[in-house]
């Protein structure tokens, strides 16, 4: 179990070396950022170890670690280009719809293949890991999250994923929504878990959908439906709205 003493040491150890990283990187550096996403992912297992006396201490690094890392998603929006090929159908805002004749061109043979590999969130078992473990996934227009249990390195939620093909096709969110190709979030999440999911770590960066801020509400719903996690216990890090990158 975790000090009140021990958990003042990690802290400050911690912000040490992110001063390190920043002097010698930069404030918005990646090796800032991938620094961060590693200590919000450690104070979230260290909760799980913490004596009562030390939970305030990590709660309160983890709260700060949040915002600094959020503030650096913030200067990062979606890269300029086209737009991807999606639309919010009438209706219901939150809702985007891949374009129907571009998933069958690029991805509908390939996604045939996952499906075996994508399971509903209260369904999911992630394998125990001797680091954090990332994995692809969508919220779809049910609130039903689905997570491809592929393994990707954590720095993949900083450093952009490590592109994984099947058939020699890149997986693309909208694989894992080959019914509807409807989602209210999708991106990358590292689950929190010992016997079981406790909390979660996510991001919002799915260039195929681009989902809002907003978003991060229908994560947040999906987890307390599916596994009765609160929203304190799921970090959601949100990438800013930017004029011609969002669905229409």
């Amino acid at each position: 179990m975790i000090s009140e003493h021990d958990a003042r040491q990690l802290a400050d150890r911690f912000d040490e070396l992110e001063g390190s990283y920043a002097r010698k990187y930069g404030l918005g550096s990646q090796a800032r950022a991938f620094f961060l996403m590693e200590e919000l992912v450690t104070m979230r297992f260290a909760l799980l170890e913490a004596h009562p006396d030390a939970a305030p201490v990590l709660e309160r690094q983890r709260r700060s670690t949040a915002l600094k890392l959020q503030s650096l998603y913030d200067a990062s929006p979606f890269p300029d280009g086209p737009a991807p090929p999606v639309r919010r159908p009438p209706g219901d805002a939150g809702v985007i719809e891949f374009d129907r004749e571009v998933f069958a061109e690029k991805y509908a043979a390939a996604a045939e293949l996952i499906q075996c590999d994508v399971v509903a969130l209260e369904n999911w078992k992630p394998e125990s890991q001797s680091r954090p473990t990332a994995y692809m996934y969508v919220v779809d227009e049910d609130f039903k999250m689905r997570v491809w249990v592929r393994q990707f390195r954590m720095s993949d939620l900083v450093l952009g994923r490590n592109r994984a093909t099947v058939s020699g096709v890149p997986v693309a969110h909208p694989m894992l929504v080959p019914e509807r190709l409807r989602v209210r979030a999708a991106g990358e999440i590292t689950p929190i878990f010992g016997d079981q999911i406790t909390g979660v770590v996510a991001n919002l960066k799915s260039g195929h959908f681009r989902p809002s801020p907003e978003a991060a509400l229908s994560v947040r719903r999906a987890c307390a439906e599916s596994l009765g996690l609160a929203a304190e216990s799921c970090d959601v890090l949100t990438v800013p709205d930017v004029p011609g990158n969002s669905p229409q």
